[in-house]
This record gives C-alpha cells, sequence and structure tokens, in this order.
C-alpha cells in the first residue's frame, strides 16, 4: 500500500524522475505477483492428505468424516454432494497438476457415485452406514447439479463412452424433471420418488451451481440449447435471486419468485458474482457480459464494506443488518471471496482489488491450512482453529479448496 501511495502522489503532482517511478511500478509488479508455486505446493499438499487419510483400507471406499486429529468417523453418512465434489476435485487437480497421481482417488469416488443411482431418476441424497438412502427434498436438487458437475471433470481426464451416456442421462434428468415450465427455473421439494411435495420452493444453491455444471457441459458437448439454459439461468439469477438495493442473493423464493425467509451470506454473494461472469464470458453473450461485471462490482463493494475483518483478518460469512453475526471464520467464504476480488481486478483494473486479493490468500496460507495439507473448518478471530468441527464432513470435501487453486492457476 505504501507503493500504492507514492504512486498516486507522483500521478497527482506530476513531477518525477522516470527512473523513480519506473522503480516503483517494477517493486509494484513484484509485490503484485500471484505466488503460483506456493499455491501449487498448498493443492498437492491438500490432495496427498486426500489420497493418505480419506481412503479406507481395502481402496475401495472413502471415509465420510475425519476429525481434526485425524480420526475418522465410521457412523457418518455418506453424500453425493460429497462423493460429486471429491470427484470434481481428484479429477481437477489431475488436470492442472499435469499429473495421474490422484486418479485412483476420483475412480474411487466414481465407483462409490454410481452406488447412489436412484431407479426413479437421478440420485439419491445419502446414505447411512447401513445402506439405506437418506433424503432432503430442500437441497437434493442441488445435490444433482454437483453430480453432473463431478461427472464433466473426470470425463476430462478419463473421457469413455460409459462417462457420456451417464452425462447425457443426467443432463436430460435434471432439465426434464427439475424444470418449472411455467414460471421457469428449477423446482425444490421432490420426495425420493421425484414427486413434488406441498412446500415447493426455487434455491439460489440449486440454481448457480446448475449454471456452473452447465457451463461444464457447454464445454463438454457445444450444444447450442446448452447455451440457451445459460442465458436463461443468468437471466433468472440476475432478475430474481439478487437484491437491487444491497445486492445480496436471496437463498430461498416461492416458485413464482416471492421471496421466503432468508439470511445473507457473504461468501454466496461473493461465489455468484465472479460465476456469473465466468458463466456469461462462456458463452460470449455481451450484454450478458456487461450486466454481470458492473453486478460483479457492485456486489464485492459490498462485501468489503461489511464482511471483512479488519482488525483479525479473514472474511465472515453471515450478515445481519449489514454486520457480522460470527466471531469465526468459515473456509469456503474465503477461497470465494479471493477469487471475486480477482474477477473484480480483471473487469475493473483497479489495483485495490488485487492488493485484498493478495492479503486474503496471505491469510489463508497463513490460518486455514493444517500441518497435514487440508483447509480447517472454521478459525475463531483468535486465529485458533475450531476444533470440534471434522477436517472433512458431510458439507466439505474437495470442492471450494480444490476449485480456488485451479481457478487462480487457469485464470489469472
Amino acid at each position: 500500500m505504501k507503493l500504492l501511495k507514492q504512486l498516486i502522489f507522483f500521478k497527482k503532482n506530476n513531477s518525477y524522475e522516470l527512473s523513480v517511478f519506473y522503480n516503483l511500478i517494477f517493486q509494484l509488479n513484484i509485490l503484485m505477483k500471484i505466488p503460483l508455486d506456493r499455491l501449487n505446493k498448498e493443492l498437492n499438499s491438500n490432495l496427498l492428505f486426500w489420497m493418505n487419510n480419506a481412503i479406507q483400507p481395502d481402496r475401495k471406499q472413502l471415509y465420510a468424516s475425519i476429525s481434526v486429529d485425524g480420526i475418522p468417523d465410521i457412523s457418518a453418512p455418506l453424500g453425493v454432494m460429497y462423493l460429486s465434489r471429491v470427484l470434481y476435485g481428484a479429477s481437477t487437480a489431475c488436470r492442472v497438476l499435469e499429473t495421474e497421481s490422484f486418479g485412483e482417488l476420483a475412480s474411487i469416488s466414481f465407483k462409490e457415485l454410481k452406488n447412489f443411482t436412484n431407479p426413479k431418476g437421478g440420485f439419491y441424497w445419502a446414505k447411512n452406514t447401513s445402506n439405506s438412502p437418506i433424503h432432503d427434498s430442500e437441497n437434493v436438487n442441488m445435490a444433482q447439479a454437483f453430480v453432473l458437475y463431478g461427472l464433466l471433470a473426470y470425463a476430462s481426464i478419463k473421457p469413455s463412452l460409459e462417462l457420456d451416456k451417464m452425462i447425457e442421462k443426467q443432463a436430460e434428468f435434471i432439465i426434464n424433471n427439475l424444470y418449472d415450465f411455467k414460471n421457469k427455473g428449477f423446482i425444490d421439494g421432490f420426495d425420493e420418488n421425484w414427486i413434488l411435495g406441498s412446500t415447493p420452493s426455487k434455491a439460489f444453491g440449486t440454481h448457480i451451481h446448475l449454471l456452473e455444471s452447465f457451463v461444464k457441459l457447454y464445454e463438454y458437448n457445444k450444444s447450442e440449447k446448452t447455451v440457451l439454459l445459460i442465458e436463461e439461468l443468468i437471466t433468472i439469477i440476475l432478475e430474481h435471486f439478487i437484491t437491487k438495493d444491497t445486492f445480496d442473493c436471496l437463498h430461498r423464493l416461492t416458485p413464482d419468485w416471492k421471496v421466503k425467509e432468508n439470511e445473507i451470506w457473504a461468501g454466496h454473494n461473493a461465489e455468484c458474482s465472479w460465476i456469473l461472469c465466468w458463466a456469461a464470458k462462456s458463452i460470449k453473450n455481451e450484454k450478458l457480459i456487461d450486466a454481470c461485471n458492473a453486478l460483479s462490482l457492485n456486489i464485492m463493494e459490498q462485501v468489503i464494506k461489511k464482511a471483512f475483518d479488519t482488525k483479525n483478518g479473514g472474511v465472515y460469512n453471515v450478515l445481519k443488518n449489514n454486520l457480522p453475526t460470527e466471531d469465526f471464520k468459515i473456509w469456503w467464504p474465503q477461497a470465494e471471496v479471493v477469487l471475486a476480488l480477482l474477477n473484480c481486478y480483471s473487469i475493473s483494473k483497479d489495483v485495490k482489488y488485487k492488493t485484498q486479493a493478495l492479503a486474503l490468500m496471505d491469510y489463508i496460507s497463513d490460518n486455514f491450512i493444517a500441518e497435514n495439507g487440508e483447509w480447517f473448518t472454521e478459525i475463531f478471530d483468535n486465529g485458533k482453529p475450531n476444533a470440534s468441527i471434522p477436517i472433512i464432513h458431510f458439507w466439505k470435501s474437495m470442492y471450494h479448496t480444490v476449485r480456488y487453486y485451479a481457478e487462480i492457476k487457469e485464470n489469472y
């Protein structure tokens, strides 16, 4: 920041020696470089944790939960989102790091995922240790998006006719069974037989992760039908899921787009901001690109203002009345805010965004990453991890962390 102030001073006064000015620019460029070597090491270390700890001794199954001390919980249920995210993470790491070292992890998660196939279509939400299905009507649709996402990532390293058929079948199931042909968008609230219950809704999580999955599907099949879906999902999120005054994401709406009770999450605000821009760019829709870019800057200005902990570092997640409600930081909003800030820098070229992103990257490296390579779930404001929460669990596997490294390496 000191260098930035000096540069601003020189620019305002319009009187400086070029040699001094260029030297400051050179120093600033060095300081503003993304530490790719460090991030590659962190990603590799993270994958080694999973290879060495998450695979059960029979090399056929994954543990569903492991404590901070490294003790597996063999009674924990296994979720399809957990497996799909491992499939995505291991596959993506193989591609990004140009290695086959983590292929076994991807293969195991793929084989386990197939056991979650629902004979009525799609995939079960979860199973207990007795192999009986567990259902969650509010979140099972989001899980269908992650299944598609994971399958597409696996196809990028191990393409096969079987995967082609599974991807096509899953995409068709989502479109034909979960889509609201009356009001558009995708409806949540189905039972295990995909019969709509008495309290249907429309969820931000379902829509944003379907958008992400359909972008990957478009990269895979280059279908114009997929482009139309992407355009529609972007438009729906812009029109219905983001407040016009505070630029917050709304988590759940009625089937006809009326607002239900909501919490404001800085993490979802940030994640939404960069995914929308990425999706619009993927289909080269200039109108949507402009709209998403402008929105992204507005969203992140609010996140910076309301969610940043300027004393201890890091970003809070849950907000109420424009203030944080927590005394701890959660792992995934840190990753999403970094990606959102880098996206803002790519849009605006305002160095404040990159400076903040780099500072948050340092905070993550210094505080969230355990000695074993995995990220802690929560960090208290005093910098100590919450050891009562497992280091991997039902909602935390290999999505936000691996995607953080992959996006930075490939796009910034």
